[in-house]
């Protein structure tokens, strides 16, 4: 079933568009307007609109039937001399689909923003912003921490002088109790970016940082007096990240 021709709309069609036209063709297909062979034709053509409702109006399902789609033909009602440009019109890319998840998210749609970025990784895995941006939303949603952990950790392997992902990596180990890994990655923030402002410098003056002295293999580290451990330092960081510092 192709949800969209059971709706009589285009596959382009706004969510509002989607509503109006399943309102108008139930009012048009509900069973108690019908006696009959005819009611019996109703309920089934009824009992689709709903389906096709509920598939449109949830914007994952949406997009894995728009996947499935072959490309739609130049309707018969193009206006005469339009018929090439809608044959050339170009289908959408990742980077069109990344482009709208931003603007459902900055809009506050946030879940027809995550089934556009992963529509968008699911068509080109190899852009790191997709992933931050889809870590972004799950962190609005409040969704997995650890899947928000996973796109993060996607976008430093394709870009891995990504301080802010970086960052985000260290304050999210820290809430799930990894001080290793999130130690990890806040050394490797300050090594990229030493005067990032995010970061805050905890080496005293002269001294050979953080970072150089925990890479001292073999050595146990101690917190000089008057300096932050790394659960203050990544406090902080959470603080400066979300705004909240």
């Amino acid at each position: 079933m192709n949800p969209f021709d059971v709706l009589e709309i285009p596959s382009d069609a706004s969510p509002e568009d989607i509503k109006a036209a399943y309102h108008r063709l139930a009012k048009q297909w509900h069973p108690d307007r019908y006696t009959g062979a005819a009611k019996v034709e109703a309920e089934a053509r009824f009992r689709d609109l709903a389906e096709a409702f509920s598939i449109l109006k949830d914007p994952g399902k949406r997009l894995a039937v728009m996947q499935q789609l072959p490309k739609t033909p130049v309707a018969a009602s193009t206006p005469p001399g339009k018929e090439k440009d809608a044959e050339a019109a170009p289908e959408r890319t990742a980077e069109d689909w990344a482009a709208l998840a931003k603007e459902a998210f900055d809009a506050g749609r946030v879940d027809q923003a995550q089934a556009l970025i992963q529509y968008a990784i699911r068509m080109d895995g190899k852009k790191p912003q997709y992933h931050a941006l889809l870590a972004t939303i799950l962190e609005q949603s409040g969704g997995d921490l650890r899947m928000v952990v996973k796109a993060l950790e996607a976008a430093v392997r394709l870009a891995p002088r990504d301080v802010d992902s970086h960052l985000r990596l260290a304050t999210h180990f820290r809430t799930l109790g990894m001080v290793a890994r999130a130690q990890r990655h806040l050394e490797t923030a300050r090594e990229i970016a030493p005067n990032h402002p995010k970061l805050r410098q905890t080496a005293p003056r002269g001294g050979k940082g953080a970072a150089g002295a925990a890479g001292q293999k073999g050595k146990v580290q101690t917190t000089p007096a008057g300096q932050p451990g790394l659960v203050d330092q990544l406090k902080d960081l959470w603080g400066r990240l979300t705004g909240k510092g």
